[in-house]
């Protein structure tokens, strides 16, 4: 019997994979809901949600390429407070970093993307902006407040 899964299943398949299983099974995972019954509508619909799926993508990634070109090689200030020897009270993290370049740039950066250690002093320091295999470098200059 040929099926649809709806969730991801250990050691099964993943979701929207088009599998085929022994009667017995294929009902299992139909009636515990990680699966639907493979009619050709369902696999139409299938195949649209997964061209939408890979839609989404590349203009996911057309977006990246668009972040990336503006932040690439910019210097963006962050102002920490710290002390004489220049340790920051409060480390700058990713959420900081994101928040700081949406505000010098405009330019809206996921948290995940943002690939650094947690700054904890004052000083230059360069992070790496990454999705997928795209990549792009920011100088984030941490001055005192």
């Amino acid at each position: 019997m040929k099926i649809i899964l709806t969730t991801d299943v250990p050691k099964v398949g993943n979701k929207y994979d088009l599998k085929e299983f022994k009667d017995g099974y294929a009902n299992v995972l139909i009636t515990k809901g990680l699966a639907l019954l493979a009619t050709p509508k369902a696999i139409a619909d299938l195949n649209n949600k997964k061209a939408g799926i890979e839609k989404k993508k590349e203009e996911e990634i057309k977006l990246f390429d668009s972040i990336i070109a503006t932040v690439d090689n910019k210097k963006i200030e962050i102002k920490a407070k710290a002390n004489e020897k220049g340790h920051l009270f409060k480390s700058v993290n990713a959420s900081d970093v994101a928040t700081a370049i949406k505000d010098i740039t405009g330019v809206e950066i996921d948290e995940g993307s943002i690939i650094m250690e947690h700054i904890k002093e004052l000083g230059n320091h360069v992070i790496e902006i990454k999705k997928g295999n795209k990549k792009g470098k920011c100088e984030i200059v941490v001055i005192k407040n």
